[in-house]
This record gives structure tokens, C-alpha cells and sequence, in this order.
């Protein structure tokens, strides 16, 4: 009796395993995909950004719509995100060279923490794993400023 209990709790634990592993590997490959597309939308919107701020187009309804689709894209909650905007509207009034190396290390910083949370949670048991400490996004002004 004691192995049909045994062959029937390893039969369970097989299924359950098998089913956790089934779902995660469904949530994973969509989550991805949906991270990859925003990243890559960053930066699209990125590179169009510094392109208007070197040729000093930050005033024109172009780079208004760039900032509204960031803020869209951004989390609201989120100081550095917060932060990303902040810089973009400073551009809108003053183009320099200095906000531009800025913001381009601001967002260098939100896509390398979004790779490796992707890259965490697409692990079987990523959702353990904390790649991300709070220095992943802390910007250093030796990040942007001329050496």
C-alpha cells in the first residue's frame, strides 16, 4: 500500500512540476517579446531625441510628441524615469551638449535594467533572482560628464 501511495504522490508532484514549468515557460516567451519591443521602441525614441537635440529642434512639436510617447512608455512612480523626463524638458529650453550626454546615460541605464530583469525573470526560477540592486539605475555624474 505504502508504493501505491508513493507511486501516486510522485505521479502528483510530476504534474504539478510539469504544469508550473509549462506556465512559466508561456509567460516568460510573451513577457519577453513584449520587453524586447519596448526596449527597442526606447531606443528608436532615443537616437530621434538626440538627433533634435544636437541639430537644437527640442522646440518643435516632433520632439514635444517624443517626450509624450516617453512619458507614456516611462513609469510615473518611478523617480528615475521621473528624472528622464525632467531632463527632456530641461532640453526643450536649453539644448546642450551636457544634457544630451546626460540623457543618453539615463536611458543607457533604464535599458540595461530592464535587460537584465527580462533576463532574470525568463529563468525558470528567475522571480528568486535580484539582479537589480538600486545602483542599476543610480545615475553617476561620471556617466556624462567629460573627463
Amino acid at each position: 500500500m505504502n508504493e501505491l501511495h508513493t507511486i501516486i504522490f510522485s505521479a502528483l508532484v510530476s504534474v504539478i512540476v510539469a504544469y508550473a514549468t509549462a506556465k512559466a515557460s508561456g509567460y516568460s516567451k510573451d513577457v519577453v517579446e513584449e520587453r524586447k519591443e519596448w526596449r527597442d521602441r526606447i531606443r528608436q525614441l532615443t537616437l530621434e531625441a538626440v538627433k533634435m537635440m544636437l541639430s537644437k529642434e527640442t522646440q518643435s512639436p516632433s520632439f514635444l510628441l517624443i517626450i509624450g510617447e516617453f512619458r507614456i512608455r516611462l513609469n510615473p512612480n518611478d523617480k528615475n524615469d521621473n528624472d528622464i523626463l525632467e531632463t527632456l524638458h530641461r532640453a526643450v529650453e536649453a539644448p546642450d551638449d551636457l544634457l544630451r550626454r546626460k540623457f543618453l546615460a539615463q536611458t543607457a541605464r533604464l535599458l540595461k535594467h530592464d535587460w537584465e530583469r527580462a533576463k532574470a525573470e525568463s529563468r525558470l526560477l528567475g522571480f528568486f533572482d535580484k539582479p537589480n540592486g538600486p545602483d542599476t539605475r543610480r545615475l553617476r555624474s561620471s556617466d556624462y560628464m567629460a573627463s
